[in-house]
């Protein structure tokens, strides 16, 4: 395998996990990703992927300076947890209007505010569609539709993890087709409103945790061009 090649590979393998850790800071906040920015490790796994990804050094400090300020010892886990917890309700739970829509049909067309609604639009159907040409059926755990943020992130993760895989092992039916799916989903639904969704989130949220989220994510995006 050439360097052309190799580097590929390592750019496949960091936009997988760059979409993995993206979807999981989008998830109902644990107590695990709060200790992880208390203890930097999240900072410097985001810091790694970016260098990774080639991201110029201006943004790689702007970002890990955003993140330099979650820093603390374990004893504030806690306090962290419940406040990430009451933000991530406010932003996105919120039962009569949340801050940021956080599934693709109401973030798009919010009109269509009907929570019983959701599983059936349009949107969530073809989305799901996606997940299933590709092999990746949804488990029902929470009982959420197919058009969460955190769930189509976690398909890009898939899908690059795939791709790099494709890449190692020089299958070239099995990269065209990989191809084929990344870019029909971006177009078709993640570029219609993901970068728009964290400019959202940087605007929206009061708390120091996911504006630095926001701007790892817009960072990482912006060099993906997604």
């Amino acid at each position: 395998m050439n360097t052309i090649q190799e580097q590929k590979v390592k750019e496949a393998f960091a936009t997988s996990d760059f979409f993995q850790l993206l979807s999981l800071s989008l998830r109902l906040p644990t107590i695990e990703l709060a200790e992880a920015l208390l203890d930097g490790s999240y900072r410097q796994d985001g810091i790694n992927i970016l260098e990774e990804l080639s991201c110029s050094q201006g943004d790689l400090s702007l970002v890990s300076e955003a993140l330099d300020r979650l820093k603390g010892s374990k004893v504030d886990a806690t306090p962290l947890l419940i406040e990430m917890r009451r933000e991530y309700t406010r932003l996105f739970d919120d039962p009569k209007q949340p801050a940021l829509n956080i599934y693709e049909t109401l973030f798009l067309h919010p009109e269509d505010n009907q929570g019983a609604m959701l599983f059936i639009s349009p949107t969530a159907l073809d989305v799901e569609r996606c997940y299933r040409e590709a092999g990746v059926s949804l488990v029902r755990q929470s009982a959420e539709p197919a058009d969460h943020m955190a769930t189509e992130l976690e398909f890009m993760m898939y899908l690059y993890g795939k791709l790099g895989q494709a890449l190692q092992e020089q299958n070239n039916e099995e990269l065209e087709k990989i191809a084929q799916q990344i870019q029909q989903f971006e177009e078709m639904h993640l570029k219609k409103w993901c970068v728009e969704f964290f400019n959202g989130l940087q605007t929206e949220s009061t708390s120091t945790s996911y504006q630095a989220l926001a701007k790892l994510a817009k960072t990482g995006l912006g060099h993906l061009g997604t």
